[in-house]
């Protein structure tokens, strides 16, 4: 089988909107939520669409390698990996909030192919393909043109999480710098940073399916993306994830302009 990016895309595409209509179909619905041994929750609607996209994808593209949160790898030599977290936020989707999506990354070795990132709730996404540009809901897409911390829209999940891993004192100085502060987190921080709305997302501990769209993503929409340490590569020059991808990674992304200033005041 040989497809092209933007064919490849296409399937990407897809996949979200599948993803979407079964998501839904739970959203709001009083669905029963399980405690995975990490105090994380999940859900039915978790489990069943990412089974929901690795069937499309077994069907597809065959042969390509599978790394998921709920079923993880599957494949891991394979040149080919799609990357899928069905809900990234289910804390916001098991409460009724509508800031949860679906991500969804593919990579060809190190070198990332496609990236989508779907709000459901919302009917919207951002997505983006490797040298073809971004776009928001089909319509080109960049970052803000922000460039002094005192103007920007900070964004954050839990201020908790960032004091228990040792951020605390290096984001709290960031965000009383900022014009703004919000906790606005998962995908939907990313997605508002992506799509020009904010200029800084920060995340202290994620998982490789928390973030595989976003080098792409930022690349395409002229943002920046990497660890807080700096690192902009998720996978290695033999494909395989340069970190454990179970909470072995940190993320932060900016409209590029504010990257290197978000990074300083984070230094441990």
């Amino acid at each position: 089988m040989s497809l092209d990016n933007n064919e490849l895309l296409q399937i990407a595409l897809k996949t979200a909107e599948l993803a979407q209509t079964n998501i839904l179909k739970y959203f709001q619905s009083g669905v029963g939520v399980e405690w995975k041994k990490d105090n994380t929750p999940v859900t039915i609607a978790d489990k069943s669409t990412e089974e929901l996209a690795r069937e499309f994808w077994a069907k597809e593209t065959p042969g390509f390698g599978v790394i998921g949160e709920e079923f993880g790898i599957e494949s891991p030599d394979a040149e080919y990996q799609w990357v899928i977290d069905p809900i990234d936020g289910t804390k916001a989707f098991v409460h009724g909030v509508p800031l949860f999506g679906t991500l969804i990354a593919l990579y060809k070795k190190n070198v990332p192919v496609c990236s989508i990132v779907r709000i459901p709730a919302m009917n919207t996404a951002v997505w983006a393909v490797n040298g073809g540009g971004a776009f928001l809901d089909g319509r080109p897409v960049r970052v803000s043109g922000v460039s002094q911390l005192n103007e920007a829209l900070v964004l954050s999940g839990t201020v908790n999480t960032m004091e228990t891993t040792g951020y605390g004192e290096g984001f709290a100085k960031l965000r009383r710098s900022a014009k703004l502060h919000r906790g606005w987190g998962d995908c939907y921080g990313y997605y508002l940073v992506a799509a020009g709305r904010a200029e800084v997302m920060v995340d202290p501990v994620v998982s490789l399916w928390d973030i595989a769209p976003y080098p792409l993503l930022f690349k395409e929409t002229g943002g920046k993306f990497s660890t807080i340490d700096g690192k902009t590569e998720l996978f290695g020059a033999d494909g395989k994830p340069v970190a454990p991808i179970y909470e072995g990674f940190t993320s932060v992304a900016t409209n590029g302009a504010l990257h290197d200033v978000v990074l300083d005041s984070l230094k441990r």
